[in-house]
């Protein structure tokens, strides 16, 4: 039997934007400050990366980006090459995010929660699968608020902005 792997629901701008939501309220719930844009181009990649499932196993909230990194350091193989390869859809996610109004962007390049956000049970609706893809970016949010500002999140996985 084989199994398909369903590549344009994955990159649906609506089910992208909806994580990407998910993500904002988690940064929101652990810094004082919105998070910039260019998190989002590291953070739905990573999220939605089957290959790195395994790699949010045995971590919650608390892990921190710098643990969850040295616990499974082959993340940061050719991570670059993975978050060039996704700017596309992370970008179309964004504009969706905000034409749904879930998301806005502020005169500083940060996304913020918009006037429609998603609700509580939102995730809850979905698949098992789908629904660990919302907690991994759900930490994901946590972590990289944790991290400090964006240039250290981003030097901690290795990447340049």
């Amino acid at each position: 039997m084989v199994i398909a792997h369903d590549i344009y629901a994955e990159t649906n701008p609506g089910y992208c934007a909806a994580l990407l939501a998910t993500f904002v309220e988690a940064y929101r719930s652990r810094n004082d400050v919105n998070p910039d844009i260019s998190l989002c181009y590291a953070a739905l990649p990573l999220a939605l990366s089957g290959d790195l499932a395994s790699s949010f196993d045995r971590t919650d909230r608390r892990t921190g980006l710098l643990e969850w990194l040295r616990r499974s350091p082959a993340i940061q193989i050719r991570l670059a090459d993975r978050v060039n390869g996704s700017l596309d859809i992370v970008t179309e996610a964004i504009r969706f995010a905000c034409f749904s109004r879930l998301l806005t962007i502020d005169t500083e390049g940060r996304l913020v929660a918009g006037g429609s956000p998603l609700p509580k049970q939102f995730a809850k609706q979905f698949s098992e699968e789908t629904q660990i893809i919302f907690k991994n970016i759900d930490r994901l949010g946590c972590w990289l608020a944790l991290a400090g500002s964006t240039r250290t999140a981003f030097d901690m996985m290795g990447l340049e902005l």
